[in-house]
């Protein structure tokens, strides 16, 4: 079984990074190519592609040859995991298929790292931008592209009004909750937006493009990286809980300085 050493944990922090590129480099040939992309439907408003599973299957590979012992959760194929999510990878793909199908420049390649209950790895690489988001648990979270690569901190903001908040949620699962969080929120004065891709609007709150994110119902593969980044560049979040690796939960992550007040207005999670 793989130990429990900082130098395996280093060499798992170096390779997510890697594989991640190469993942979203193959992702981004797709993206432009994406008319010729043969698009299926899992449910409604659900879109999957033969791009997803191309995709997830390099990263599967890569990971597998370099540490061969490790589980592997990835939403493509989720329904075959048999746990648990213990020494494993948590894998989306591309993470905003919805965008990507549209030729909206806004999805992810989403890769984290599960070992003795913690996320000790997390990376998410936005190919169309070239920036990579990445962190490991205690050791910051930073972003890399092209010129540099700069240390994250989420925002400063203190008060909920003048707030950039992101209300994720399913268009394919109606939720009256939604709406009225969305009221709280207005009367509260804080903007809201959604992009469309958890993993994504996760690492632009550890870096402070936004000062909070709200989703009441993620999978494990949407949020566990984009998590990771949030909580070492200084950010407040929830707890993230599911009751078993493949199922949803809710996720709250944002600025300290806004913790209390959006949990109040967000309610019960």
């Amino acid at each position: 079984m793989p130990t429990h050493d900082d130098g395996a944990i280093d060499a798992r922090y170096v390779a997510a990074q890697r594989i991640a590129r190469a993942a979203g480099a193959l992702a981004l040939d797709y993206f432009r190519n994406r008319a010729k992309l043969v698009v299926e439907l899992k449910g409604p408003a659900d879109f999957v592609s033969h791009a997803d599973r191309d995709v997830e299957n390099l990263i599967r590979r890569e990971l597998a040859a370099a540490f061969p012992d490790d589980a592997f959760l990835g939403e493509e194929t989720a329904a075959t995991f048999e746990g648990p999510a213990e020494h494993c990878w948590i894998v989306d793909p591309i993470d905003g298929t919805h965008n990507f199908l549209r030729g909206v420049p806004y999805w992810n390649v989403a890769i984290g790292y599960v070992q003795a209950g913690r996320t000790h790895v997390g990376v998410v690489f936005d190919p169309p931008a070239d920036v990579l988001y990445h962190g490991k648990h205690g050791g910051g979270a930073f972003a890399s592209d092209a010129q540099d690569t700069t240390k994250l901190y989420v925002s400063t903001t203190h008060a909920l009004s003048g707030a950039y908040v992101v209300l994720g949620h399913h268009d394919r699962h109606p939720e009256d909750r939604y709406l009225d969080i969305r009221r709280r929120m207005m009367a509260a004065g804080c903007a809201m937006r959604n992009f469309g891709s958890a993993a994504l609007q996760l690492a632009h709150v550890a870096s402070g493009r936004f000062d909070g994110f709200v989703e009441l119902e993620l999978s494990a593969w949407d949020a566990v990286a984009g998590l990771l980044l949030v909580d070492e560049a200084g950010g407040y979040h929830v707890p993230f809980t599911t009751p078993t690796p493949v199922t949803k939960g809710a996720c709250l992550a944002c600025a300290p300085g806004i913790a209390g007040a959006l949990k109040e207005v967000v309610g019960a999670l």
